[in-house]
């Protein structure tokens, strides 16, 4: 399977869009792969596939479809979310910073979370226009008619309180902060302070502030393997222990387990890829 990462050239999109990750796989093998909680939330737009989500395992089955186009939301997750693939593959994804999904739609969260067709929220990204993107065998051409379509759906302001929670947790370091200190700091209440995440992110104050915990763990894992009780006692854990014990919970996998199964594509992507 051949994949591919391009970041957008629009600067205005860099501050709504991490990147654009494209999959081909022109053979109908087997192929698993495993990606780790993050904070992110990915549209994935698939041509002629069908897409099964699971919700009780936090995994996804595609195989051959009829349905043209489907397209779907994945983010958020609380565990790895393992993809299992029996067919080929035409897949774009689109990945979005946190928050910034709230600069092109005011749709709920919860639905947009459970449709299979979430590009409707899109103008212009008809079934016209996504067959022309799929036609083009250039990935960076791919990447430019997105960019076309995110633009003229760029309408919407990300709520300023929203905007200044994530400064003060990127600034003041997400480690030492609390739901408390944070609401504190916004002069908000606690209850309007879950109200704005639940909103606008799709989770809770305090499941964000986790996951960026693991993310962060899990980067310097990666760097400095041998140095668990450094990183444990560096992201307020009580020891080794504790560290272990949580980041089994996000990926499933120790540690070391992880280190050795695990691979990063461009910098970008953290996964664990199986073929048979």
């Amino acid at each position: 399977m051949k994949s591919v990462i391009i970041k957008p050239r629009t600067e205005i999109l860099r501050k709504y869009i991490q990147y654009f990750l494209f999959f081909k796989k022109t053979d109908s093998d087997f192929l698993n792969y495993t990606t780790f909680p993050n904070n992110n939330l990915c549209l994935a737009i698939y041509k002629e596939n069908h897409v099964e989500y699971i919700d009780s395992n936090n995994s996804c089955i595609i195989n051959q479809g009829n349905t043209n186009f489907t397209s779907r939301f994945y983010g958020f997750h609380k565990m790895s979310f393992n993809v299992n693939i029996n067919s080929r593959l035409d897949q774009i994804c689109i990945v979005f910073h946190p928050s910034a999904l709230r600069a092109f739609t005011c749709e709920k969260y919860n639905d947009l979370m459970v449709s299979n067709n979430v590009l409707d929220i899109f103008s212009g990204a008809d079934s016209s226009v996504l067959e022309k993107i799929f036609e083009e065998n250039s990935f960076s051409k791919r990447a430019e008619l997105i960019e076309h379509i995110l633009l003229s759906n760029l309408r919407f302001e990300i709520p300023y309180k929203l905007k200044e929670a994530l400064v003060y947790i990127s600034k003041y370091n997400s480690v030492n902060m609390t739901v408390e200190v944070l609401a504190k700091m916004l002069e908000i209440s606690i209850p309007t302070l879950y109200r704005l995440f639940m909103n606008n992110l799709g989770q809770s104050p305090k499941a964000y502030l986790k996951t960026i915990r693991f993310r962060n763990v899990l980067n310097e894992i990666l760097h400095e393997p041998h140095s668990l009780t450094k990183i444990a006692y560096k992201n307020q854990y009580y020891d080794q222990a504790h560290l272990i014990h949580d980041f089994k919970l996000f990926s499933g996998y120790s540690p070391k387990q992880l280190f050795d199964k695990i691979s990063i594509q461009q910098n970008d992507l953290t996964w664990i890829y199986n073929k048979k």
